[in-house]
């Protein structure tokens, strides 16, 4: 089975550059206002870019409907993949962005100023190793010597999956030859087979298994952490009116989570719509998805610095980051 049309065409011209998608109220500049005894800042002037990866969070938050009456304006920047949408953060163009814990660490490793101010649990099984059908691989321990592309860069979910799935084989990072692409591109190669082993994720992983590729592990079992995170830019943060904008989008995430796992069906059937892949793929996506939304405790910060750790050991990430100071806990409390 070949890609979707819809979700090729869509993708590949979502890159660096977003395309907007507006709901909510108008533009303009917050004021504060003074309502009885209380005063009460006035959002109606602003408008928050929310990056998205694939239409999950737009798919989401429309699915679940949360976002009727926001007193305040959104837009959707929709990106292939987090290394364009995190460009997007460094040049303003966005003020909060959903990805896996790595390329949020590699993020902020790469001097991004946000904050991590939501967390997102799932199982890990939406990261996975491919291969194709008829391969010799049917270990990680098979891959010594072999070539893996990786989706979707250096500081992807995927190469970490790849890189802790190696150790725990008893392998070296080094012991692979990797191949960074962007998923579109490692999709379509995967399913004419010019590609043969495939570190990816989500709707490129349900669709490539879909089409006959075979899964040589999975992110689940403490392969990954399972978790993501929303990150607000430190510049909105500091802007009060948007900082009460994003703590209010956070609640409704959480219960648009809630929704989701509640309401599975009529997810499947809104994601199939929105992104053109198949049923089958879609309920696959669905239920490898997020299914609660979580502060940035100290023991979700323990958990990420592990991650953290590793890909700094083998010079992924750059820097040594600590975990526990890039996270603004206000935002949401759960």
């Amino acid at each position: 089975m070949k890609p979707s049309r819809a979700l090729l065409s869509a993708a590949s011209v979502l890159t660096a550059t977003a395309l907007l998608t507006a709901c909510g109220s108008s533009d303009g500049t917050a004021k504060t206002t003074t309502a009885g005894k209380a005063a009460a800042t006035d959002l109606s002037g602003i408008t928050l870019t929310l990056g998205d990866q694939a239409n999950s969070l737009k798919t989401l938050f429309s699915a679940a409907g949360v976002l009727k009456g926001t007193p305040y304006k959104v837009k959707f920047a929709e990106f292939e993949g987090a290394a364009p949408l995190f460009q997007a953060m460094q040049s303003g163009d966005v003020d909060t962005g959903y990805a896996a814990d790595l390329p949020s660490l590699a993020a902020i490793s790469g001097g991004l100023k946000i904050k991590l101010v939501e967390a997102l649990k799932s199982s890990g099984a939406s990261t996975g190793i491919l291969t194709q059908k008829g391969s010799s691989v049917k270990t990680v321990a098979d891959l010594k010597g072999k070539n893996v592309v990786v989706s979707s860069a250096r500081g992807s979910i995927a190469e970490y999956l790849l890189a802790n799935a190696l150790q725990q084989a008893g392998l070296k990072y080094s012991d692979v030859k990797v191949q960074y692409v962007l998923p579109t591109a490692a999709q379509a190669a995967f399913s004419s087979q010019k590609i043969q082993n495939w570190a990816t994720f989500g709707v490129y992983q349900a669709t490539a298994l879909a089409g006959g590729g075979r899964q040589i592990v999975d992110g689940q079992n403490g392969r990954t952490s399972g978790l993501g995170f929303v990150s607000a830019a430190s510049s909105s943060i500091a802007d009060p009116s948007k900082k009460a904008a994003i703590a209010d989008v956070l609640k409704r995430l959480d219960r648009a989570v809630r929704w989701s796992v509640a309401n599975k069906d009529a997810y499947v059937t809104a994601f199939t719509k929105a992104t053109g892949v198949a049923p089958a793929v879609a309920d696959t996506v669905v239920s490898q998805g997020a299914t609660t939304a979580l502060p940035v405790s100290s023991a979700v910060v323990t958990k990420v610095q592990a991650v953290a750790d590793l890909m700094h050991g083998i010079g992924s990430l750059p820097t040594d980051v600590k975990v526990a100071d890039q996270v603004d806990a206000s935002l949401f409390t759960g």
